[in-house]
């Protein structure tokens, strides 16, 4: 009886200790423990703002980690082919100094490189802040320019040009800044490239269709060589994907106008519609299943997360559309299919749709979630708390909003969370992070 006992102490001491240990992907060579524990959210990274040196962003934080990295398309490869490797360079040497794991996102959507839309870039342009005027010596304005979109940090998206000297372009929105003499900006479709579509708002950017077959080729190429540089690198722990989308959630058209864009679109290229999907819908689950697949050949051992959104209203199908990729994911890749969204608020519960999926899931996949907001602002807390005017419930404390938050993404079975670093490097919240990072470590 005493040593019956001994050995099932023994059994149970075990299967203690085994829950500590990260939990590996269950297909795939040398496959990588899944990311667990507090993510900091930096901004996105690019040429004009690189992830810069270590005290930059808390990367020496004891209860920091990993450290989500995003890009857009456009920002690493910057010509076709050529390849600005440094800034994702530069955040792995980081990762590998501090100890902490990195996921890596880039955007293709609305960051797609404006070469694939027959773009000239120039990188000497001028602009003065509330005037509707772009100075170029060396663009030569011409009068085929007017009506073609300029794409430029400094004017809203979308932005046209309706009347030009040589020199200077008149354009239908003001600058949003002053910037003399070296401001890159690009001229779309100056020369044969892939059809773009400006987005409507709300929603704002510029963007290719994911199912044109050249855009297509191109973004796996971009795939395959992201992932020849970087799945081999241990400090690589996740890859939330994009190629499908607007941005690195999986949304892809909220308005009408849209919406009916890329239906038209996917009509013309020989997509139909069917009783429970839009054609559009109907594409866009072909185009996000060779997505998937190009990202699981490319990193096979460092997991691909789709960021789960509704790609197209309900009326078209949408969320019976995202349902079915995920459950085609899951199935195709056990163990390796990763399930995020980042939509996370303190009144966030295992059955809204876009948590069921990582609810349902997180047994066998590889879980995640992204902060809706932060707490920097009233209007945040507002959000984050689902008060008036986001919701009817009470409103919390800042304090309150994130622990809330952090709770309901444990009750989601999240294994982590990306938590934007004006948070993270609050020290009220120091305590907060450090139990609530060991809580997602726990899963």
């Amino acid at each position: 009886m005493g040593n019956a006992l001994k050995t099932l102490g023994i059994l149970a001491a075990l299967a203690a200790n085994t829950v500590a240990f990260p939990r590996l992907a269950a297909a795939g060579p040398a496959s990588k423990p899944f990311p667990a524990g507090i993510v900091d959210l930096p901004g996105s990274i690019s040429a004009s703002n690189p992830i810069g040196p270590i005290y930059s962003h808390p990367w020496l934080n004891v209860n920091v980690a990993g450290m989500r990295i995003r890009t857009g398309w456009k920002d690493i490869e910057t010509q076709d082919g050529v390849y600005n490797w440094k800034l994702i360079d530069d955040c792995l040497a980081l990762a590998a100094t501090s100890g902490k794991f990195i996921g890596l996102g880039a955007i293709a959507g609305i960051k797609s490189p404006p070469w694939l839309m027959g773009a000239d870039t120039f990188t000497d342009g001028s602009t003065t802040l509330n005037v509707a005027t772009l100075n170029s010596p060396t663009a030569s304005f011409v009068a085929a320019d007017v009506g073609r979109v300029i794409d430029c940090d400094k004017f809203p998206p979308g932005t046209t040009i309706i009347s030009r000297t040589g020199t200077v372009a008149t354009l239908s929105a003001p600058a949003t800044a002053t910037k003399s003499g070296n401001l890159t900006f690009s001229i779309l479709a100056r020369h044969p490239g892939v059809p773009f579509h400006v987005l409507t708002a709300p929603d704002s950017g510029v963007m290719p269709v994911p199912w044109d077959p050249v855009v297509l080729t191109k973004w796996t190429a971009f795939v395959a060589a992201l992932g020849a540089r970087y799945d081999g690198n241990a400090n690589l722990r996740y890859v939330p994907m994009g190629g499908f989308s607007q941005t690195g959630e999986s949304y892809l058209a909220t308005q009408q106008a849209d919406v009916d864009y890329f239906n038209a679109s996917a009509v013309a290229a020989g997509y139909a519609a069917t009783v429970d999907f839009s054609a559009g819908m109907v594409a866009w689950q072909a185009v996000t299943k060779e997505v998937i697949d190009t990202y699981m050949t490319a990193f096979p051992t460092t997991p691909p997360f789709i960021t789960v959104a509704r790609p197209f209203p309900n009326n078209q199908g949408g969320t019976r559309a995202l349902n079915a990729i995920v459950a085609w994911g899951v199935a195709k890749y056990p163990g390796r299919f990763g399930i995020m969204n980042s939509q996370l608020h303190a009144t966030s519960v295992p059955g809204n749709f876009v948590n069921a999926p990582i609810y349902n899931n997180w047994l066998t996949q590889p879980t995640g979630v992204q902060f809706l907001c932060s707490t920097s602002t009233a209007g945040n807390v507002a959000r984050l708390s689902n008060s008036p005017p986001w919701g009817s419930d009470p409103l919390l404390s800042a304090y309150a909003a994130m622990n809330n938050s952090f709770t309901a993404a444990v009750n989601i079975d999240c294994r982590y969370v990306e938590t934007y670093e004006v948070d993270v490097i609050n020290p009220a919240y120091q305590t907060m992070l450090a139990t609530q990072g060991a809580a997602l470590k726990s899963k």
